[in-house]
């Protein structure tokens, strides 16, 4: 005769299964085992991650319906947390054997690569040999602010982490906010070389023993290089003059030799000027630029001065034609001016003139000023910038323009007004970010 507690017991599991096959009108679907998961052949279609998913110890354990994600949906997940946090992909892959599997295959998860002052290299470089054959996409930065700063040493022990990886470079990220001497050589010394093959008039081969100490980066689609306080006037001539893929270039303290083939096929252009050079030199300088880079559709620009004992000279290209640039696919112009300028530097006037831009959509002129007005205070209360009429003559020019964005004292109500009137194609004026026209 069964006892009191095997009667008790038997009689809750009853009453479990009972309320299990009324709730939602249906039974729950039992979870399948590992053995049977790995014998569906719906799921072991797929390659070896997917086996690695079922596999376990205990052949009967019941696979948890995470599981049964497809692997390429887990992927797209764990790549979008790593956006945000570049360590997110070692953080995922020590929750369970069944992620580690899948972020050890995902190559392209590991593509990313930080490095600061304090970067662990060992780490990065197991990193990389993860990431396999995938592009790179390298960021280089130090941080106000930081305990720890860049100087020449570490500058190039990490560069020579980076060396032998250059050819499969996507995005390159440089940036120094404090100053050491001689950063850029360090920086940038590995990326280039003595001679090329522009001026030696040879093609490029790989199998040609001539060119076997070359730096190619035949994949290189973004160029950031950032250091504000740099004084070195040097020109660096970067990836043998040729990156077929680049498409984007953000400078600011850095003087680069703009050649055709390295820049020819440009989109996207943000250049704040190196403040080494002034007048007809900074003039000559950005014209040349933009001529090479004719195929831009977004320019940011900014020129500002340094207080420095020399000056660096610019080797004028001669301009074909007139002394006119016509960028034709020109859709958007930003223009910025430097905290201490008291007016629109006349070297920024002169190259507005200069440009012929029949496809300009959008203006906007930023004035870092106006971020430390008092709140409620419209810029129009502020002096406007003595050159403005002026600016704003070489503006009436561009027939196309849509829509113009002003802050600071880049405005002034009866030259905005007046602007509206002369171009019938204008649509909206905004004062930081207000509309007040259109």
């Amino acid at each position: 005769m069964p006892s009191t507690l095997r009667r008790s017991r038997r009689h809750g599991r009853e009453c479990r299964a009972l309320f299990t096959n009324r709730t939602n009108g249906h039974a729950r679907t039992p979870l399948a085992s590992t053995f049977e998961a790995s014998a569906n052949p719906l799921l072991t279609s797929r390659p070896s991650m997917i086996l690695a998913l079922y596999h376990s110890p205990n052949p009967h354990l019941p696979v948890h319906p995470i599981h049964r994600l497809p692997p390429e949906l887990l992927v797209h997940v764990f790549a979008l947390g790593s956006v945000d946090n570049v360590m997110f992909p070692i953080l995922v892959s020590h929750v369970c054997h069944s992620w580690r599997a899948i972020v050890l295959h995902a190559h392209s998860l590991w593509r990313r690569v930080s490095l600061h002052p304090n970067s662990n290299v060992h780490m990065w470089k197991e990193r990389i040999k993860r990431a396999r054959l995938c592009t790179l996409n390298v960021v280089l930065a130090s941080y106000p602010h930081a305990r720890a700063l860049y100087d020449i040493d570490l500058v190039a022990l990490q560069m020579h982490l980076l060396a032998p990886h250059f050819s499969v470079l996507r995005s390159l990220d440089i940036r120094f906010n404090s100053y050491a001497p001689y950063l850029w050589n360090a920086a940038l010394g590995p990326f280039c070389r003595s001679t090329s093959y522009l001026w030696d008039h040879r093609s490029p081969n790989p199998g040609d023993r001539y060119f076997n100490g070359a730096v190619e980066t035949p994949k290189l689609e973004s160029l950031t290089l950032r250091y504000p306080q740099n004084d070195d006037i040097k020109e660096f001539s970067l990836f043998g003059g040729f990156a077929p893929k680049l498409t984007r270039v953000t400078l600011e303290g850095v003087r680069l030799a703009w050649l055709p083939e390295l820049f020819g096929n440009l989109s996207f252009l943000d250049y704040t000027h190196h403040g080494l050079s002034r007048g007809e030199e900074v003039v000559d300088e950005i014209l040349s630029m933009l001529q090479v880079s004719s195929r831009i559709r977004e320019l940011k620009l900014c020129i500002y001065h340094k207080e420095t004992t020399f000056q660096a000279l610019h080797l004028r290209r001669p301009l074909i034609g007139d002394d006119n640039i016509a960028l034709p696919f020109l859709d958007s112009l930003s223009l910025r001016v430097d905290n201490e300028d008291s007016d629109i530097p006349s070297e920024l006037v002169t190259i507005v003139s200069r440009l012929s831009v029949p496809g300009l959509k959008n203006l906007c002129v930023q004035d870092p000023c106006a971020a430390t007005q008092a709140l409620g205070s419209p810029s129009w209360y502020s002096t406007p910038f003595a050159a403005l009429p002026t600016f704003m003559d070489a503006i009436r020019r561009n027939t196309s323009l849509c829509n113009l964005m002003t802050e600071g004292r880049w405005a002034e109500p009866s030259l905005l007004f007046g602007l509206a009137a002369q171009l019938p194609l204008l649509k909206s004026i905004q004062v930081d970010n207000m509309v007040i026209w259109g």
